[in-house]
């Protein structure tokens, strides 16, 4: 009698498991997903500002953060105090040309000083410009100093604090832009038919809004296991194909890792009809 109810109990342990593992028809279980933009210094330093915060909304071009700059920025002033000499130099050298073809015009020197004249104006003219080019150069190392968002933005990670050091290339701060979250869902081999890149679909997810619907941008063209984070009993062993739907509007509601009910805009009805 005891293993009676052992076996009755099993049974209906796994019909309670395979009804709680049903969905409608054209209904898929998966998860949002973002591709995050990582920003670091082009050459290594010393952190001296953190701009942002996580969570913090960003612009296009808003600083997120500067590394120590005192080499660079006293470069750049003796470049910068280089290039102002230069310029003075050539003025005058330009000035006193002027003064020597009116003295030749009026046979008041000879050829010869005309032409030192021509030359020392022509020197202090490259001076001028390697000294622009210094200038350039210095202003760059130091605008590379600095890291500013690519794009708008979400603040997902602050990965450095003030007086750490960051290598070149390595990240400093972690950005989610909107527009790079996604979800991704899993369909059977035996559903891929109804799949089309193009296709709408809806998404439910706690907190969402309840309008919340997207496009289908990918399909894979390979098969693999349904992967764990969309583990259930009926569906453990299946193959199924990777689908990546685009939302529509409002992606920032959806957080990367939350699980999220896709369906498939119509499929339902269609079923039902059938």
């Amino acid at each position: 009698m005891v293993r009676l109810h052992s076996l009755l109990f099993a049974s209906v342990a796994a019909l309670l498991l395979a009804g709680c593992d049903e969905v409608p028809d054209g209904t898929y279980q998966g998860y949002a997903e973002g591709e995050y933009v990582r920003v670091g210094p082009i050459d290594g330093g010393t952190i001296d500002t953190i701009a942002v915060a996580r969570g913090d909304r960003v612009e296009k071009g808003a600083l997120l953060f500067r590394l120590d700059t005192t080499a660079e920025t006293a470069a750049a002033a003796q470049a910068e105090a280089q290039l102002a000499e230069a310029k003075t130099s050539l003025e005058d050298a330009q000035r006193e040309l002027k003064r020597t073809e009116v003295l030749r015009a009026g046979g008041n020197v000879a050829q010869a000083i005309l032409d030192t004249s021509r030359a020392q104006r022509d020197r202090a003219g490259s001076r001028m410009l390697a000294a622009a080019a210094a200038h350039d150069q210095a202003k760059w190392r130091l605008a590379r100093r600095e890291g500013h968002a690519p794009t708008s933005a979400i603040v997902q990670d602050v990965m450095f604090r003030p007086g750490e050091f960051a290598a070149a290339s390595q990240p400093v701060i972690s950005l989610l832009p909107p527009e790079n979250i996604k979800v991704r869902f899993f369909v059977p081999e035996a559903e891929l038919g109804r799949i089309r890149i193009g296709d709408r679909v809806t998404f439910a997810c706690s907190g969402c809004p309840e309008t919340l619907d997207g496009t289908i941008r990918f399909v894979a063209a390979q098969a693999e296991f349904t992967p764990p984070v969309i583990y259930s009993e009926q569906s453990k062993e299946k193959l199924v194909y990777m689908v990546e739907a685009i939302p529509a509007a409002s992606p920032e509601a959806l957080h990367p890792g939350q699980p999220v009910t896709v369906s498939i805009a119509g499929a339902t009805e269609e079923g039902s009809g059938s």
